[in-house]
């Protein structure tokens, strides 16, 4: 019975359409809609893997004290948690459509339970793909009766391109093949390689280096272990601490396994289908095709080095305006004098410049440990000498297995920079070269980004409030951009500049824009340092009106032209992807763009239909 109040809920929410507007725009309401029988069929050619959806939260709205809802609660924050079931996301944003919702309270889950528990922006049915039959059969069926599709792998997402309300979604999380190859050409190609690793779709950053170190290699992964890494984060770039050294993961991908929107499996790479391969290696994941398998290359395993510092900041409770604070700009002033000559020599790092505190994280793979203390030397004479700093940590460690680093980096005041299972709002910008060529440029720069500081302020004492988070994690030394559809402004970039700002439940509506609004401001400063310039696609602001440019660059009108030759009608759909319909996009109404609202309507055989799949 919960199914069908689910079910009823979200049809009674869709929005009016305009058929022939877009493609893929088929409702429950409609003639267009599947029939039982139909349903029914789908599923038996599938193997029985198409499922009725249920939000994560379900349990604590059917009640509260049961032992499913403490379990919920429990791992509620949980980023492993969330990925591993279709009902949640990992950010609350996109599992609310109006005031359809199931949430907790994020930071006290078991209270404050009341209302409906609907489905939000989630797909009231889900493909469970484990082969790639499943996926094929997703498309021919959605296809044939114009279904809008999502695709979902962990929902780590900060723009909720994984789910759509009213789509019929397929989920690649329990794709997890692994796999290594000593020797390896790829199919066509006659270019060789050696120590390749392959993963299946669902594969995620911890399962991949659990994997690849007992062999002896690192995987380019970035800094939060549920990711899949060959969703998102493997076609859209994928940035993280070994990027200065090796590139960024669409850098290592030599083959990909996909089914493309004519239901067609393809194995693709630069030799037999380099116009799809390039796409696929920075534009976009949930863009082109669904892609099922990845291989790519392997890193001889090497220590992890780390300079680690963490200190409080002296008379931070008198600082009103972070441009005039003499700790923050000295602290983010010598960051930047030394950032190219880190870059240069294969530093990555990691650097939380909170209100009251600082986070500092230099890394380096190697098996000299001190080339790590030779090149921070003077950034840690800096930074122990400082008066207004009270250090509780400034110590340099090696990691023999990158498993021991990824735990070093789970402790309190580092993980609680990716909380998860609350609403996000984020920007970001890239930084590029020249900005760190004298020290004017360099003056300009910290300016900008204490200015960003002082507006992300203004948000109070929430979660975010006030914090700049500077990441040096990309391909520095991969300047050839030609194999990869990313975008050109990584190559040229020494930091990664992002704000951000979270809400919960129990804030109003007006908070939770309040929040967007905000950080889209922080970020105006950056922007106006960089005419032009461009984000990380998986890491920008999901408000972004010139996101063209900002999130493709100049690759944008090639990556558009093999999106229209591979996926002519556009059955691959995503918010502010290549090809995207643009806000008007009824589907899209859920971010409050849309000038289509929600209107009642009469379902249609909702309870047939529901009795029909119910497994």
């Amino acid at each position: 019975m919960r199914s069908l109040i689910i079910l009823l809920t979200v049809i009674a929410a869709l929005p009016a359409i305009v058929l022939g507007s877009v493609n893929y725009t088929c409702l429950p309401t409609q003639d267009c809609w599947p029939t039982p029988s139909e349903w029914q069929a789908f599923n038996q050619s599938i193997g029985g893997n198409l499922k009725i959806t249920h939000p994560r939260a379900e349990p604590c709205y059917d009640d509260a004290s049961s032992e499913a809802c403490k379990d919920v609660a429990t791992g509620y924050l949980a980023s492993k948690s969330r990925a591993s079931q279709y009902g949640a996301m990992e950010y609350l944003n996109f599992e609310v459509c109006g005031s359809d919702q199931c949430l907790l309270n994020s930071l006290s889950p078991l209270t404050g339970i009341y209302g409906t528990c609907s489905l939000g922006r989630l797909s009231a049915y889900y493909v469970e793909a484990h082969h790639t039959n499943d996926v094929s059969e997703t498309l021919a069926f959605v296809q044939k009766h114009q279904i809008r599709l999502s695709i979902k792998n962990t929902g780590h997402d900060s723009f909720g391109r994984s789910n759509t309300a009213n789509s019929l979604a397929l989920w690649t999380y329990n794709m997890k093949d692994l796999g290594y190859h000593k020797e390896f050409t790829p199919s066509g190609c006659k270019t060789h390689y050696q120590n390749i690793g392959e993963i299946g779709a669902g594969i995620s950053a911890e399962e991949a280096y659990t994997f690849f170190e007992t062999l002896g290699f690192h995987v380019t992964i970035g800094a939060i272990g549920s990711v899949g890494i060959a969703g998102g984060f493997g076609q859209g770039g994928g940035h993280g601490p070994l990027g200065p050294s090796y590139g960024l993961m669409v850098d290592q991908a030599v083959e990909f396994e996909v089914v493309t929107a004519d239901g067609q499996l393809r194995l693709i790479n630069e030799c037999n289908d380099p116009d799809l391969f390039w796409a696929m290696r920075g534009g976009g994941g949930g863009t082109y095709a669904v892609l099922t398998r990845y291989k790519f290359r392997l890193h001889p395993a090497v220590p992890i080095n780390v300079y680690s510092f963490e200190a409080q900041i002296f008379g931070a409770s008198l600082i009103q305006d972070f441009t005039k604070s003499m700790v923050h700009r000295q602290v983010v002033t010598a960051l930047a004098k030394n950032q190219t000559i880190w870059s240069d020599n294969h530093i990555a790092g990691y650097n939380f410049i909170h209100p009251n505190s600082i986070i500092s994280l230099q890394i380096l793979p190697s098996n000299d440990t001190e080339i790590l203390k030779n090149l921070t030397a003077d950034w840690h004479n800096f930074l122990s000498s400082q008066p207004g700093l009270i250090p509780s940590q400034n110590k340099y460690l090696a990691f023999d297995k990158f498993s021991d680093y990824v735990k070093f980096t789970l402790r309190p005041s580092i993980a609680r920079n990716g909380i998860v299972g609350i609403g996000l709002a984020e920007s970001g910008r890239l930084m590029p070269r020249e900005l760190f060529s004298t020290d004017s440029d360099i003056e300009n720069l910290v300016n900008a980004f204490l200015q960003g500081m002082q507006a992300s302020s203004t948000l109070g004492a929430g979660l975010g409030s006030g914090t700049g988070q500077i990441y040096a994690t990309g391909p520095s030394n991969q300047m050839d951009n030609s194999k990869t559809g990313v975008n050109p402004a990584w190559r040229r970039s020494l930091w990664e500049v992002i704000f951000g700002g979270v809400w919960l439940k129990t804030d109003p509506q007006e908070k939770r824009d309040n929040v967007q609004h905000t950080v889209g401001e922080a970020i105006k400063p950056m922007k106006n340092l960089t005419p032009g310039g461009g984000c990380y696609m998986n890491e920008g602001d999901w408000m972004e009106q010139d996101w063209q440019q900002t999130f493709f660059g100049d690759n944008y009108a090639q990556l558009l032209e093999v999106k229209r030759k591979y996926d002519p009608t556009g059955l691959f759909n995503c918010w502010k992807c290549v090809g995207f319909n643009g806000e008007d996009d009824p589907f899209y109404s859920c971010y409050g763009q849309s000038h289509n609202p929600p209107t009642p309507s009469e379902p249609l055989g909702a309870l047939e239909l529901v009795q029909q799949i119910e497994l």
